[in-house]
C-alpha cells in the first residue's frame, strides 16, 4: 500500500478543521470515507496523527511534521495542475485579517485580485490578530494580515498600511471645529468603544488614563458600524481606525476631533509563514497587495 494524494488532503483538512464532521462537509466526503482515509494513512505510516479532547481532535507531536510536509506536497500538486493551464492562475487561498483591514481595504482589494485571475478562490476570515497568526502556525490560513507586532520565528512579515487612529464625534459637536483639543479636556466626555480588547481601545484606555482617572463608556460592543452609527447619533465619542471611517467623514455623517495626544499611527503586516512552501496564487497575491497598499 502507498500513500495517496487524497489521504494526504484528507488528513490536511482534518488537521484544518479539528474534526471529522466538518472536514467531511468541506471536502464532500461521507464521515466514513474521512474516517477510513485517515485510518489507513495512520495504519500505513505507523503513528497516531490526533489525540483526540472531546468532540476536536489535535495534531499529535508525531503528526506535526508530517502535515508540513503533506501540505507541500499538495501545494507542488496544485502548481503542477497549474501547468496545463500556464495562461490562468487557478487555486484557493486562506486569508486570515483583524477587523479593520478585512472589513474595509481587503474586499476590494481581493475583489480587484479575482478580477485579473478568476481561477482563483479566496476564503476571507475576520478574526482578531493573535488568531490570524495562530493560524498561520496550525497551517489553517495561508496569508494574514494584522495590527499587532509580529515577533515569531514561524512567520514573515511585510509592513502594508499604515493607518491612525482618530477620535470621531457626530458633525454638530463643537469639538469637532475647536481646532485642536488636548485630551485632558475629554475627561466628562461620554465614550464608545469596542467591547472586545482591540488595539485601538487598548491604545486609547492607556493613553487616556494618563490624563483622566477613568473613563465613562456609556455603550460597548463587538461592531464598529454600531459604533459609528450611535456617535453619529450624539450618544458619544469614539476612538477609531481611520481606515473604518474613512467613507462617513467624507459624506459628513462623522466628524474628527484633533488631539495631539492621540496623534500616532499603526502599522497593518502581511504576515506568512517562514518555513513553508506556497502556491503561485500565494506568491501572486502577495505581489499584487504588495503593490496595492505599500506604507506611506
Amino acid at each position: 500500500m502507498r500513500v495517496t494524494l487524497r489521504q494526504l488532503a484528507v488528513f490536511e483538512a482534518v488537521a484544518r478543521a479539528g474534526s471529522i464532521v466538518r472536514a467531511a462537509e468541506e471536502i464532500g466526503l461521507s464521515q466514513s470515507a474521512v474516517s477510513m482515509s485517515l485510518k489507513e494513512l495512520e495504519n500505513h505510516l505507523g503513528i497516531d496523527l490526533f489525540v483526540r479532547s472531546g468532540r476536536r481532535l489535535y495534531l499529535s507531536e508525531r503528526g506535526r511534521p508530517v502535515l508540513e510536509m503533506a501540505r507541500g506536497i499538495l501545494v507542488q500538486v496544485t502548481d503542477l495542475e497549474a501547468l496545463t493551464t500556464p495562461e490562468e492562475l487557478r487555486g484557493r487561498l486562506r486569508i486570515g485579517a483583524s477587523a479593520p483591514v478585512g472589513s474595509y481595504a481587503l474586499p476590494g482589494l481581493c475583489a480587484d485580485f479575482m478580477r485579473m485571475h478568476p481561477g482563483v478562490r479566496i476564503e476571507l476570515r475576520i478574526m482578531p490578530s493573535h488568531e490570524v497568526m495562530d493560524g498561520l502556525r496550525k497551517l489553517a490560513l495561508d496569508i494574514g494580515f494584522v495590527g499587532s507586532p509580529v515577533n515569531s520565528s514561524y512567520l514573515d512579515a511585510d509592513p502594508w498600511l499604515r493607518d491612525p487612529l482618530v477620535i470621531c464625534c457626530a458633525p454638530g459637536n463643537p469639538l469637532a471645529s475647536a481646532g485642536q483639543v488636548p485630551l485632558a479636556t475629554l475627561a466628562g466626555e461620554r465614550w464608545i468603544l469596542e467591547k472586545t480588547l482591540s488595539s485601538e481601545r487598548i491604545s486609547f484606555t492607556v493613553e487616556a488614563l494618563k490624563h483622566f482617572s477613568s473613563v465613562d463608556v456609556v455603550l460597548e460592543t463587538d461592531s464598529i458600524e454600531a459604533i459609528k452609527r450611535a456617535v453619529a447619533r450624539g450618544a458619544g465619542l469614539a476612538c477609531l481606525s481611520r481606515l473604518t471611517v474613512e467613507e462617513e467623514i467624507a459624506r459628513g455623517d462623522l466628524a474628527v476631533i484633533e488631539v495631539p495626544e492621540l496623534a500616532f499611527t499603526r502599522i497593518f503586516s502581511m504576515v506568512r509563514r517562514r518555513d513553508s512552501q506556497q502556491t503561485n496564487a500565494f506568491h501572486a497575491f502577495r505581489t499584487f497587495a504588495l503593490n496595492a497598499a505599500a506604507p506611506a
